[in-house]
């Protein structure tokens, strides 16, 4: 049986980059977390970093990186090049992409990319964190199955 202090690191690492809930998860269930305790408290506190993320990227590039020349002139070509050349494609697929890149458990497809470029992308924040939410639950319900050996790969 799992204590408090087991589930504030599940929390946290839920939170940090790489490891979200498509390791937590399996750490849960291999430290004795009933499965769907598991599932529900790494997708919740992976969601929650979502906004977290956005509301850094966004307080640290406007007080302080926009600043420093190169930063901003590289943040600037990167929103200019995705919204000149492909803003109709952008806005008709941004939900279903971002779903889709996140609700692949592999590394680099989690929240913490998925929020980055959303940032970048300057697309709609609430739009964003319930689209990045839904491809967390599902990548994190793949994990589950596959710790569970329900799935395989």
């Amino acid at each position: 049986m799992l204590d408090i202090w087991d589930w504030l690191i599940l929390a946290f690492l839920s939170m940090v980059p790489f490891w979200e809930g498509r390791y937590t998860i399996p750490l849960a269930i291999s430290w004795g977390a009933d499965p769907l305790s598991a599932y529900l408290w790494c997708a919740a506190f992976n969601i929650l970093a979502s906004p977290l993320i956005f509301f850094s990227l966004s307080v640290v590039y406007t007080r302080w990186l926009c600043r420093i020349g190169f930063v901003e002139s590289i943040y600037e070509a990167c929103v200019r090049r995705v919204s000149s050349k492909n803003s109709r494609a952008l806005e008709r697929w941004q939900e279903l992409g971002l779903i889709v890149f996140v609700a692949i458990p592999v590394p680099v497809t989690g929240v913490w990319t998925a929020t980055l470029l959303a940032w970048l992308f300057e697309l709609d924040v609430k739009k964003s964190i319930a689209v990045i939410g839904v491809g967390v639950l599902i990548a994190c319900a793949i994990t589950t199955l596959i710790t569970l050996g329900v799935l395989s790969l």
